[in-house]
């Protein structure tokens, strides 16, 4: 096995501000460099899982960004609207009080008021011929979405249990290969990788007809 004291860093001492902030940022030293390379397992696994951290947040902190804004646009908008529609409550209410007010103190004008009533009446019943053409309409929306969603989960699920056999030989595979690697830097020369024994969850054959399982579902 090679030794670390083989390892020569011929430039890390020109730069030990700004290898001082990678290590305290991001927490990568030469020290864990050198034990991955040398095979040290806890290396390995923290600078996997770092990658993978890595390969994760590029991926979804765009769309993370993006909903998050939407989310603090649409609340902002959502205040906003019901601040102003309290404000006209408020005037509303004022509204309505002095018209009860006015309809007590000006009993004179009972015939006009009756003819005012009449006309609001049409209104409401309009109005509610609205409403009610506007809640069905929310309640078909509803019924759609809810059979679209479950269309959805059961192709998911179908889907999850369709790749099983390619997630599993993905897992297979790095096994494979890590035992590879203990096994060669144990034994060196005298290493005899027939030894190892491997997954095959996915053949050719067994491929093509995951495949046309994975096809049907879809």
């Amino acid at each position: 096995m090679v030794k670390a004291k083989y390892i020569k860093d011929h430039v890390s001492g020109y730069g030990k501000q700004i290898s001082r902030a990678t290590n305290q940022k991001f927490g990568i030293s030469n020290q864990l460099i050198v034990k991955a390379a040398m095979g040290d397992e806890k290396s390995l696994t923290q600078i996997a899982d770092m990658g993978k951290l890595g390969e994760r947040l590029v991926l979804a902190m765009p769309t993370i960004k993006e909903h998050l804004k939407t989310y603090i646009q649409g609340n902002t908008q959502y205040n906003q609207a019901l601040a102003e529609i309290y404000k006209e409550g408020s005037k509303g209410a004022l509204a309505i009080d002095k018209a009860a007010s006015d309809v007590t103190l000006e009993n004179t004008k009972f015939n006009n008021l009756l003819e005012e009533y009449k006309e609001k009446l049409f209104v409401s019943l309009e109005a509610e011929d609205i409403r009610h053409q506007d809640q069905m309409d929310v309640i078909k929306l509803q019924a759609w979405v809810d059979a679209q969603m479950k269309t959805i989960d059961a192709q998911v699920q179908q889907e999850s249990i369709s790749n099983k056999p390619f997630i599993a030989q993905l897992k297979a595979n790095e096994d494979y290969e890590n035992k590879k690697i203990q096994h060669i830097l144990e034994h060196g020369s005298q290493q005899d990788l027939s030894l190892i024994p491997r997954k095959k969850y996915v053949t050719n054959p067994l491929k093509q007809m995951w495949d046309e399982v994975r096809d049907f579902f879809s």
